[in-house]
């Protein structure tokens, strides 16, 4: 006799930040979700300033499938975790607030991983306010160990899936040990993918799982919905150079080892660039020296976790050769600066 459905199929985990401004419709497209009734959403807010908390509570008073949690610190993305250890549902959603999902978004979901009998998916990600299309997920990764997007027009296999729109089951979000609290902020959706398919699992497309993504809205907040300049931060360039590193340093067996050299080249450019056109010793120190120093530091954790690693592995990095692919996988980057200028960096 077959087992009966889970009454929750989907737990939402929102991480909130200062993330007043975008609850309201990211709320009301939940709200709308076709499988709402079988949808709790979990919202971890990370000690926000702006009462995000607050009004979490007051637009969701009355749904019987809410719980919120408050960590009393910033934990980064890696609150999920917290969200991930009181979720029921089958699957989780790994969800940013400055989003808002069509009706069908999370239905395609859990069709498209049932059908192909996958561990997770990424869906289309477009603009706030738009259908342009902002990202499907990554097909592969470059000889720096970027994550390289597929040409405009084709679907791919997908290996990274984009963060903050992560759909897996719960069981192997919690067997692979959920995300790398050491991260902080960005690159776990590359880390985590790395350990879905070395462990045997896989991910999947879903391009009809369609939401929509203003995207750096932290870092970058002017234009409102639409993004209207190239700005970051050096905190952001730190994590984002560290946290390549550690993503290989984890992941990789013996061969892909050597993305590590043309990674570590790439940061020292993108600090001597930075260096010549802001003139700022701090900003270089910031997004090169100190990503090293903090990649050092971690020395202990990545050797621990490669352990880990081993003990869950399946495949090995002549197994991922398959995901290395020529190009640049910044490339948007770089056209974004030929688009905008070079990026400002907030103070």
């Amino acid at each position: 006799m077959s087992q009966p459905e889970p009454a929750l199929l989907v737990s939402v985990i929102l991480v909130c930040y200062n993330s007043r401004a975008w609850l309201t419709r990211c709320f009301e497209s939940l709200r709308s979700q076709t499988l709402f009734p079988r949808v709790e959403v979990i919202v971890v807010d990370n000690a926000s300033a702006d009462n995000s908390e607050a009004l979490a509570r007051e637009i969701t008073a009355g749904w019987s499938n809410v719980s919120i949690i408050q960590t009393g610190c910033n934990l980064g993305f890696s609150a999920n975790n917290r969200g991930a250890q009181a979720a029921h549902g089958k699957y989780l959603y790994l969800l940013n607030p400055d989003t808002w999902l069509e009706n069908d978004c999370l239905a395609q979901f859990v069709s498209a991983v049932e059908r192909q009998q996958a561990d997770a998916a990424g869906g289309t990600i477009f603009e706030y306010e738009d259908n342009t299309l902002q990202a499907k997920g990554s097909h592969g990764f470059d000889i720096f160990g970027n994550p390289v997007s597929p040409s405009a027009g084709k679907d791919p296999p997908v290996l990274f899936c984009i963060a903050g729109f992560y759909f897996i089951l719960r069981e192997a979000f919690l067997q692979l040990g959920m995300l790398d609290e050491k991260f902080f902020m960005y690159g776990e959706e590359m880390d985590l993918s790395w350990r879905i398919w070395l462990s045997g699992r896989r991910v999947v497309y879903a391009p009809l799982a369609r939401c929509h993504h203003r995207g750096a809205a932290a870092v970058n907040p002017a234009g409102g919905a639409k993004t209207v300049e190239n700005r970051t931060s050096a905190q952001k360039r730190f994590l984002a150079n560290r946290n390549f590193l550690l993503v290989i340093a984890k992941n990789c067996q013996h061969v892909l080892l050597l993305l590590l050299v043309p990674c570590a080249a790439l940061i020292i450019l993108e600090g001597i660039v930075t260096l010549l056109i802001t003139r700022s010793v701090q900003t270089f120190k910031s997004i090169c020296w100190d990503a090293f120093a903090g990649f050092w530091r971690l020395r202990g954790h990545v050797r621990q976790q490669r352990r880990r690693i081993q003990s869950l592995r399946r495949r090995s990095d002549f197994w991922m050769l398959r995901f290395l692919r020529f190009g640049f996988g910044r490339r948007e980057e770089a056209l974004n600066v030929l688009r905008r200028g070079f990026p400002k960096f907030n103070r």
